[in-house]
């Protein structure tokens, strides 16, 4: 069994119906054991060509949820989409905010790159934290939006991009 496949499917139960504004890829119809493994096995495969970034969150040696960069074709400007999931428990404890700057820290060592951040408007808390974050990172809002597929139907995702990484006069 992959790593973390049990942590994932066990907080997905947790999670109930708002996992799925995370992770739209999910299938309500579909085994969960069985997508989590695809998903899993192509985070390791895309991975290892340069085309994705995926790592678990841990709070309090719990999991607590995963983050990812992607390389995916409905990037508006950006070079990377980051995307996270924070399991509901372990929400509005400054998890993702804190694990959002990690990742970009990180990504912004590697060179000159951009982010894009996709949200469905009816996910508040997940707008609010975008909010904070592109105003800590020096990004703004953007007029495009993203068409997702969320369980068969498609939702227009507001969409914000940090043009710059790494900020001027960062180590």
């Amino acid at each position: 069994m992959p790593v973390y496949q049990t942590d994932i499917l066990k907080a997905i139960e947790l999670s109930g119906a708002e996992v799925f504004q995370a992770m739209p890829w999910l299938e309500i119809q579909e085994p969960l054991p069985n997508q989590v493994l695809e998903y899993l096995r192509d985070v390791g495969h895309y991975g290892a060509g340069g085309l994705s970034y995926h790592w678990a969150i841990f709070f309090q040696e719990q999991f607590a949820g995963l983050i990812a960069l992607d390389y995916t074709p409905n990037l508006t400007l950006g070079h990377w989409n980051l995307g996270y999931w924070i399991v509901p428990p372990m929400q509005r404890q400054g998890i993702a905010s804190r694990s959002i700057d990690a990742v970009l820290n990180w990504i912004g060592r590697g060179g000159l790159t951009s982010i894009e951040m996709h949200v469905n408007p009816e996910n508040i808390a997940g707008v609010q934290t975008a909010e904070s974050v592109i105003r800590r990172w020096n990004g703004h809002r953007m007029e495009d939006k993203v068409e997702v597929e969320i369980s068969g139907r498609f939702v227009a995702h507001i969409c914000w991009l940090i043009p710059r990484l790494p900020l001027e006069g960062s180590e």
